[in-house]
């Protein structure tokens, strides 16, 4: 045999134990065990199933669930479907560990489950479309087309409002499109002196106003202002089971359900006005309580004020980093101020806290509950929340301060005195006006104690920003013509009075912005909701409020 021959034997010996030696090569490498998905979120009463791949038939499979998440969800675990079964109990979060021991090795995964609250008020024989340019964690193809969007001429003729013309009967939906109008928009025709906003609704992602291709083409056409009414408040950033586990025994938030609409002003340039960091209600109980935990006692005020100090940072950093210039404004605190019998204390500056709340602008309890944030902190609380959102805030952002029946006398004043403490310490830039207004109370413009016009001007005193912040008119759900045009007669007084006291029209309020706290009647995306405040209904057909809303600034464009 030639020296070339012996060299070359030798070299497929050598390869040929090579393969036999080595598993990986002349078998593949062998796949280990994994979950098919590393977290999930379920409905509250409903359960979803997990597979675990590549297990071998032999395999050992152990999950475990944290003593005080037990509470939360029901697990099983099925041998003959390779499945893991989570139920969901009571909302909030979980960390599940799945032990797996196969082939002499053990594997550890992890599963994340998050417990949302069952939403009943959904449609379900429709599915909601996907959103234009928005992440949605269920994205449903929408069965329509989508039509090429429209633009508008500015005219400065204001058009004519149509009699209402939706089918009897007929039943709106979430592909519901927005046909357009005639008029100019109304960000356009109000420059001059304000930016004019309209709220997204919902109580949840799928349910957000711009889960409707109608609504969001209201809001990209008309608005050029917004702000989340509910998505953004405590409840929803603050994470429980995650805030349990922290490191540093700080809070920990999640930001799912405002990062869409925030994605969404950044990519349509809308500004949003935040809302809100600390409010006595939707802030939940366990925040206030030792571990985070209701069963313990609550903690001290030094510890709660280093919570609030951490969520503030948090919310701020995350909305200024990643959405850099989208929230130009947030409500620090909400509706603090109360001057109901047996609710409040009088603070050392003069002023009527909110101590425990019965019933106010949003909740009626059966017993009165506390407002934990002077529970635990004492008075302080506001100025320190204050404190913290402007070391922690933009320099450009503006601080206010937001609340309802800003018209009735001794609440006004007691929100004057409260505003105009913080005001001396140089943190608050503005006030946010509910105006908590129907179609006969209050007097809007008119001399009289009481009226919306003596309000605007005795806050004006104050030479702090003004803004309108949950403006409706509230009638029957099923107004006739005649209701109706009550309606848009007290929007379009309401209008001529902003107008009228504006400092940019020769009056002495500093009015910034003026939000309609809603875009659309009978909130298209819930099934029994029925209301009639906005300037559109559930058709996405503008009512005639919506041209009695426009008709002040469109006769100042007429004398021009």
């Amino acid at each position: 045999m030639s020296i070339h021959m012996k060299k070359l034997f030798a070299l497929l010996l050598s390869f040929s134990l090579l393969m036999n030696m080595n598993p990986f090569i002349s078998k593949g490498k062998k796949k280990v065990p994994k979950l098919s998905k590393s977290s999930i979120t379920i409905q509250k009463g409903k359960s979803a199933r997990i597979s675990i791949k590549n297990l071998a038939k032999k395999a050992k499979v152990k999950p475990s669930v944290p003593k005080k998440a037990k509470k939360l969800i029901k697990l099983s675990y099925s041998k003959k479907s390779k499945k893991l079964k989570i139920t969901g109990k009571r909302i909030g979060t979980v960390k599940i560990k799945i032990r797996i021991r196969q082939s002499g090795k053990t594997y550890q995964r992890k599963l994340k489950v998050r417990i949302k609250k069952q939403n009943k008020k959904i449609n379900k024989k429709i599915s909601p479309p996907a959103p234009t340019k928005l992440p949605s964690p269920t994205p449903v193809k929408s069965s329509s087309p989508t039509p090429p969007e429209t633009s508008a001429t500015p005219s400065a003729t204001t058009p004519s409002s149509p009699t209402p013309s939706a089918t009897p009967g007929r039943t709106p939906n979430p592909n519901e499109d927005y046909q357009g109008d005639e008029a100019m928009p109304i960000k356009d025709i109000y420059k001059k002196y304000f930016t004019v906003g309209a709220a997204i609704n919902g109580n949840s992602v799928s349910t957000m106003a711009l889960q409707h291709k109608g609504m969001t083409d209201i809001l990209k056409k008309h608005f050029n202002s917004t702000v989340l009414s509910n998505l953004m408040k405590p409840v929803f950033l603050l994470d429980q089971d995650a805030s349990m586990a922290s490191a540093d025994g700080m809070p920990v938030c999640k930001f799912d359900t405002c990062d869409p609409a925030l994605q969404f002003c950044q990519e349509n340039n809308i500004p949003m006005r935040g809302h809100t960091l600390i409010w006595h209600n939707q802030t939940p109980s366990w925040f206030f309580y030792q571990d985070y935990d209701t069963s313990k006692k609550l903690v001290d005020a030094a510890t709660m004020e280093k919570r609030m100090e951490s969520y503030i940072r948090q919310v701020l950093t995350h909305c200024q980093e990643n959405y850099p210039g989208v929230v130009y404004c947030w409500d620090v605190v909400n509706e603090c101020v109360c001057v109901d019998a047996n609710s409040y204390i009088v603070t050392k500056g003069g002023w009527k806290l909110r101590a425990s709340t019965l019933s106010d602008n949003d909740f009626t309890h059966d017993t009165a509950i506390s407002n934990y944030w002077y529970t635990v902190m004492g008075e302080d609380y506001v100025e320190k929340a204050f404190t913290f959102a402007r070391k922690y805030a933009s320099p450009e952002v503006k601080l206010f301060y937001n609340d309802y029946n800003v018209f009735q006398t001794e609440k006004m004043n007691n929100i004057y005195t409260m505003v105009n403490e913080l005001k001396q310490k140089g943190i608050i830039d503005g006030i946010g006006l509910q105006p908590t207004v129907g179609i006969s109370y209050p007097e809007l413009n008119s001399d009289n104690p009481g009226s919306f016009k003596c309000c605007l001007q005795k806050y004006a005193e104050l030479n702090l920003e003004i803004q309108i912040t949950e403006l409706s008119f509230k009638t029957s759900s099923n107004a006739g013509a005649e209701n109706l045009k009550k309606q848009a007669d007290r929007y379009q007084e309401f209008m001529q009075l902003l107008l009228d006291e504006d400092k940019d029209n020769g009056g002495p309020c500093n009015i910034t912005n003026v939000t309609v706290f809603g875009i659309c009647d009978d909130y298209p995306l819930y099934l029994d909701n029925k209301q009639n405040l906005y300037l559109w209904n559930k058709f996405c057909e503008p009512k005639p409020c919506f041209y009695s809303f426009i008709q002040p600034g469109m006769d100042i464009l007429n004398k021009q």
